[in-house]
């Protein structure tokens, strides 16, 4: 008889701390919880050795934006537009990388990232704005992968979610999502440490 043994890795979240701070995206005073992400071994999906801290964010009750632990030590008068949520900055970065899939950028597409990051982050984002977020992930050199690896453990489920929807639009600027697509959507997912039922759920009611 064959016994499969099923292990791996996942971030397990954990809260660290609570109170009150002044949110730059509802520019008043909320409630927050400081959150900590750790790696853990898993056997059999269950975590058991915890491994390193893979990041931590401070999460606003009311809007659920998250943000870096530095937030906590702005004064209310400088804090409005001072941090950017951190799902925003992802939001920008997943879009320029899907869009660069072919190597450039050209108005159209320029306009497409403005749009869909009006959609889902509310605020506007100027052709400019676009441009430097091009030239920084070309800098930067990493794909989505790498990339989202490196951001996983400063978004909560909402700010995945925001993610995937970003691109999603993205590929389906064209009115058709492709099999390519669908698969880099699910790899994207993947490396958010979104389960496939989560994932699943969020591309089906976008594709309703």
């Amino acid at each position: 008889m064959v016994f499969l043994i099923i292990f791996g890795t996942r971030g397990v979240t954990s809260t660290v701390a609570s109170g009150t701070f002044y949110c730059p995206s509802c520019d008043e005073s909320r409630s927050y919880v400081h959150k900590r992400v750790r790696r853990f071994f898993t056997l059999y999906f269950i975590p058991l050795i915890p491994l390193d801290t893979i990041g931590e964010y401070v999460e606003c009750q009311h809007c659920r934006d998250t943000y870096k632990p530095a937030v906590l030590q702005l004064p209310p008068a400088s804090a409005r537009g001072a941090m950017e949520a951190e799902f925003h900055a992802a939001v920008k970065r997943v879009m320029v990388l899907m869009m660069l899939a072919d190597g450039k950028i050209d108005d159209e597409e320029i306009e497409t990232i403005r749009l869909v990051y009006g959609k889902l982050a509310k605020a506007e984002i100027s052709k400019e704005d676009v441009q430097r977020e091009v030239e920084a992930s070309r800098a930067d050199g990493r794909g989505l992968r790498p990339y989202l690896a490196s951001v996983v453990g400063s978004l909560n489920d909402a700010g995945k979610e925001l993610v995937v929807k970003a691109a999603f639009f993205v590929a389906s600027a064209d009115g058709h999502v492709s099999e390519e697509e669908t698969t880099l959507l699910a790899e994207l997912a993947a490396a958010l440490e979104m389960s496939p039922t989560h994932f699943k759920g969020v591309i089906d009611k976008l594709a309703a």
